[in-house]
């Protein structure tokens, strides 16, 4: 009788991000982070761009950067920080998701905007590139509704949640949540920012993808620059 055959193999675990990963991420963005708000505030409104184009561009590049130092570590393979073929129906209901995020804002807000006394002035850069003309919109939207929702993406869902997620969905979804909530300062933005990660991280989690969370950013982000743009 052959043992070998007659034992199960059991099921190879998916490959994660794992801590060297999660370390150079973590290390890099802190670096692009600080040194992207350096810039902005030495920049302001004196530059060739708005304050709030350019605190778009480091919302952007500076996770993103992190994203590609975790990359170059060790694994250098796109798949086991999500990037992997998701059916469609999936992408859209990432995007109706997205939409249920903006709509639950206003109660949000509403309920905690109120705890945070004056924290408004922190999106006031930002409404301002909505509100400068039809340009400043469109740059606006490209900037922050899909450039950063895509480079956050790429550093909380793909890294940090993909790590934490070897511990269960509880631990995944909630702590990258968490800190994707604190990484938007402690304002009246964090409590909204915790239910869209609540949102992308499940996405995640569900689909094996990280396209579908991408989804949820980028539609809740564009919802919002695009209210702001026209109703403000």
């Amino acid at each position: 009788m052959n043992i070998d055959s007659a034992q199960p193999i059991p099921p190879a675990r998916p490959e994660r991000p794992g801590w060297p990963e999660l370390i150079a991420a973590t290390v890099t963005a802190l670096v692009a982070y600080v040194a992207g708000g350096l810039i902005t505030l030495n920049e302001g409104d004196t530059g060739p761009i708005s304050a709030g184009h350019l605190a778009f561009i480091v919302s952007a590049a500076a996770p993103a950067i992190a994203f590609f130092a975790a990359y170059l570590v060790r694994i250098r393979r796109f798949e086991p920080f999500g990037f992997r073929r998701v059916p469609a129906r999936w992408v859209l209901l990432g995007g109706a998701a997205g939409i249920a995020c903006c709509l639950l804002s206003w109660p949000v807000s509403w309920v905690v905007d109120p705890l945070f006394p004056g924290s408004e002035a922190v999106q006031e850069g930002y409404r301002d590139a909505t509100q400068a003309g039809a340009v400043s919109l469109m740059v606006t939207v490209i900037l922050g509704g899909v450039l950063t929702p895509i480079g956050e993406e790429l550093l909380f869902r793909g890294v940090l949640a993909n790590f934490l997620l070897r511990w269960g969905p509880w631990i995944g979804i909630g702590l990258s949540s968490v800190v994707f909530a604190f990484a938007h300062g402690v304002n009246s933005v964090m409590p909204v920012a915790f239910v869209v990660g609540l949102a992308a991280g499940w996405m995640l989690w569900r689909s094996g993808s990280i396209w579908p969370s991408i989804a949820v950013h980028i539609v809740y982000n564009t919802a919002g620059l695009l209210y702001h743009g026209v109703a403000g």
